[in-house]
């Protein structure tokens, strides 16, 4: 999918895998006192720098549940708090294949620091805060297509991508030059360059995802209409996935 950390492989786990690494690194975020019940920020930290997720908890007494938000869907953790400690577990399945995810966390004034483990994949270091409260967006008037607006791939896009039951999103920001395509996929597990062709409505991009075991490389093909894109993704060795593409903004 990108440049993971891993974050996001063994083979088609790895994409997954990192993206849900990161994600679970979104356990409780800053907490100096009191309960961890709420929203959290975490930014776990792998070879290709730190990504930040979200985690929603609940503490009752010294328990702790909640839900971590993922590439392949929501997940429940639960846990416990003692004396500044937090423990947390998640468990998820790729392709049939299970995946083990715990957190170990300590609580300090400044939020919460510690490690994540994913399965077999390694240990990467993360440190949290509590998420700020969202400020209310103001109401805009829905944006309304210009003529000619869907032509080619210049531009910045939400991209979703469909792997293991679950969706993960990210963006990227194309350019286009004659039938070149240059640009970047930016996805919750890192980002890497992409590269390719536009010929008239069909589009296929190159890059190469990193992992552990080396880089694997996936392709990218798709057909742009009036909404946007829709193709396939192809991880070498590993499979295929859906993926969608609307220009940001619309």
């Amino acid at each position: 999918m990108f440049r993971c950390d891993c974050t996001v492989l063994k083979p088609a786990i790895l994409i997954t895998s990192a993206a849900v690494c990161g994600l679970l690194a979104a356990a409780p975020g800053a907490v100096a006192q009191g309960s961890l019940t709420g929203d959290w920020e975490l930014a776990i930290v792998t070879p290709q720098g730190a990504n930040t997720v979200n985690l929603s908890l609940a503490q009752d007494g010294d328990k702790v549940t909640g839900m971590l938000q993922t590439p392949l869907g929501t997940l429940p953790v639960e846990g416990a708090t003692s004396e500044g400690v937090v423990k947390l577990g998640a468990s998820v399945k790729v392709q049939g294949n299970g995946i083990d995810l715990a957190l170990n966390g300590k609580l300090s004034a400044d939020g919460m620091s510690g490690m994540v483990k994913l399965g077999d994949f390694g240990e990467f270091p993360f440190t949290g805060k509590r998420a700020p409260k969202a400020a209310a967006a103001p109401a805009s008037p829905a944006a309304t297509p210009a003529a000619g607006d869907l032509v080619d791939a210049n531009g910045t896009w939400n991209i979703t991508l469909s792997l293991g039951g679950g969706q993960v999103p990210a963006s990227a920001t194309f350019k286009q030059e004659g039938e070149q395509v240059t640009g970047t996929l930016k996805t919750p597990i890192g980002e890497a360059p992409v590269r390719g062709t536009m010929v008239g409505k069909a589009l296929k991009l190159e890059l190469s995802v990193t992992t552990p075991q080396g880089p694997v490389p996936v392709t990218l093909t798709g057909t742009l209409d009036e909404k946007g894109f829709a193709g396939r993704m192809t991880i070498t060795g590993v499979g295929e996935a859906d993926w969608t593409g609307v220009r940001a903004g619309r």
